[in-house]
C-alpha cells in the first residue's frame, strides 16, 4: 500500500498520528500545549481527525485496510456518537474539562496508546 501513496501525501498520515498522539498524552498536558486552553480540544482534535481520514480516503480508499485507519475509524465512531445529534450527545464530552475526565476519553486515549506503542 505505502508504494502507492504519492510521496507528498505521506503528510496527510502523519497529521492523523499527530491527533493519535494527542488522544494518547495527557489530557491536561494537550490543552496547554495545543491553544494554551483558549480552544476546545475535543473538537479541534476530533475535527482534525475526521477531516484528514475524509481526505486520505478520498484519494486512497484502499488504505482503509491499513491499521492506522480502522484505529482512526473506530475513534471517529465513538466521535459521532457524542457529536450532536449522535445517539449519546453529552454536551460536556466536548469541553476541555469533559476531555480530561469524561470516561468515553479513557477509552479513547486506550486506543490510541494501543496503537502507537503496538
Amino acid at each position: 500500500m505505502a508504494s502507492g501513496i504519492q510521496e507528498c501525501d505521506f503528510w496527510l498520515f502523519g497529521q492523523l498520528y499527530s491527533v493519535l498522539a494527542a488522544f494518547a498524552d495527557d489530557p491536561a498536558k494537550v490543552i496547554i500545549r495545543i491553544g494554551g486552553g483558549r480552544i476546545s480540544i475535543p473538537n479541534d482534535q476530533a475535527n482534525d481527525l475526521d477531516h484528514f481520514r475524509e481526505v486520505i480516503l478520498g484519494k486512497y480508499p484502499e488504505a482503509a485496510d491499513l491499521h492506522v485507519m480502522k484505529v482512526v475509524a473506530e475513534i471517529d465512531e465513538i466521535l459521532d456518537r457524542y457529536s450532536l445529534g449522535g445517539e449519546s450527545y453529552d454536551e460536556w464530552f466536548w469541553t476541555n474539562a469533559g476531555f480530561e475526565r469524561h470516561p468515553v476519553w479513557d477509552k479513547i486515549r486506550e486506543l490510541a496508546r494501543a496503537f502507537l506503542v503496538r
